[in-house]
């Protein structure tokens, strides 16, 4: 039974490693908007099996960052500009209800939100896609959790994930990103230190906006 969980275990994170890779890839460009998934080609470039690279591209389907299609096979999924606009305003709904009923954070847990966006910045400079967003979600889901509201945070992660390929663009191609990202996480730690949650609401809005507003520029310089 041990060596059955344990197997258990170790399959289910390669399929969450592989599901980061291949967010990584369509970050990075390397598979486009509307690009068929040839996966014999993906497996050998992530360096998987294909049985977790089904179940990979079975998580990202049901995130919306791929899509199904018949007689395709799976697809990179596309968002236009109408869709981050829907998504952007979803979020923004959906968070400010959490920051509305979280819990005043203990030291512990503000350490470990300074943690997460050196580690964020770290992964930035080194062009490592899969810790950038690993830490980035880190960092606000760290935030969330705070909330008692599963069910909003839950959809918050379900938009996160659906359009986060879209909203990193611009990491890899601002100069000042990783500083613009520092500075604004460490004013959201500060405001959420003194528990002031007009100011945290207020920071984050405009840490959103921004970064949307960044990777549309970055789209239309295409």
């Amino acid at each position: 039974m041990a060596n059955s969980e344990s197997s258990a275990a170790s399959g289910h994170q390669l399929t969450l490693q592989a599901a980061a890779q291949i967010r990584g890839l369509i970050i990075d460009r390397v598979l486009l908007p509307g690009e068929k998934v040839r996966q014999v080609d993906l497996a050998e470039k992530i360096g998987v099996s294909r049985s977790p690279l089904r179940e990979a591209l079975r998580t990202l389907e049901a995130e919306g960052v791929v899509t199904y299609e018949v007689n395709r096979g799976y697809v990179v999924a596309r968002l236009d500009d109408d869709d981050h606009e829907q998504i952007l305003a979803m979020r923004a709904m959906l968070e400010g209800e959490l920051f509305k009923t979280i819990t005043r954070p203990d030291s512990e847990k503000l350490a470990y939100l300074k943690l997460a966006n050196e580690n964020m910045i770290e992964a930035i400079d080194a062009r490592n896609v899969a810790q950038v967003l690993h830490w980035n979600r880190e960092f606000h889901f760290t935030i969330f959790d705070l909330s008692p509201l599963g069910q909003f945070r839950r959809e918050v992660q379900r938009l996160w994930q659906l359009s986060e390929g879209y909203s990193a663009a611009w990491w890899w191609r601002t100069p000042d990103a990783a500083k613009r990202i520092n500075a604004e996480h460490n004013a959201i730690i500060a405001a959420l230190k003194k528990y002031d949650i007009a100011r945290l609401t207020e920071l984050s809005n405009a840490h959103r906006i921004g970064g949307h507003e960044r990777t549309m520029a970055v789209v239309a310089l295409r």
